[in-house]
């Protein structure tokens, strides 16, 4: 994971080919993270069958219910879906990460990321570019130094 340089107390550095995002870049960091520029959360395995308070749940709802908060945050079916069918999530915690900007009150998606989670190394899983080329792709990448050990 690279280490992380500040600009300002407020806002660290960061090089994509993207500006705007660069300048609004506050904080990329691992695991529970809402931000300006990302939103992120652990995601339980589907073998979590036990809720905060101890009580017995269906297989899958521990995971489910985390789904949810991505979904009212408006992540798209196909990152879900990934985490859903997952091999790796069946036991294993995973971190679902946003990384977008802002024009005015609209969200501009770069993309999204899954990673293991930070007891597994941090692991990239999967990354989705949202389309809007090179300077979409060089955010994500620069993102994911931040966000994993290296390891894919």
């Amino acid at each position: 994971m690279r280490e992380k340089e500040w600009r300002t107390p407020n806002h660290m550095k960061f090089e994509s080919l993207h500006k705007t995002f660069n300048c609004q870049v506050d904080c990329i960091g691992t695991g529970n993270v809402m931000g300006y520029v990302q939103l992120s959360a652990y995601v339980r395995p589907r073998n979590k069958m036990e809720n905060p308070v101890g009580e017995p749940v269906p297989k899958g709802a521990m995971q489910e219910w985390d789904l949810t908060h991505f979904l009212l945050s408006g992540f798209p079916d196909y990152v879900r879906n990934y985490i859903r069918k997952l091999d790796y999530a069946e036991d294993h915690s995973v971190i679902a990460y946003e990384f977008r900007w802002w024009r005015g009150n609209k969200k501009v998606v770069m993309g999204y990321v899954v990673t293991t989670g930070y007891d597994d190394g941090s692991r990239l899983l999967e990354k989705w570019v949202d389309g809007r080329g090179p300077k979409a792709r060089s955010v994500i990448d620069e993102a994911i130094t931040y966000i994993t050990d290296g390891r894919g």
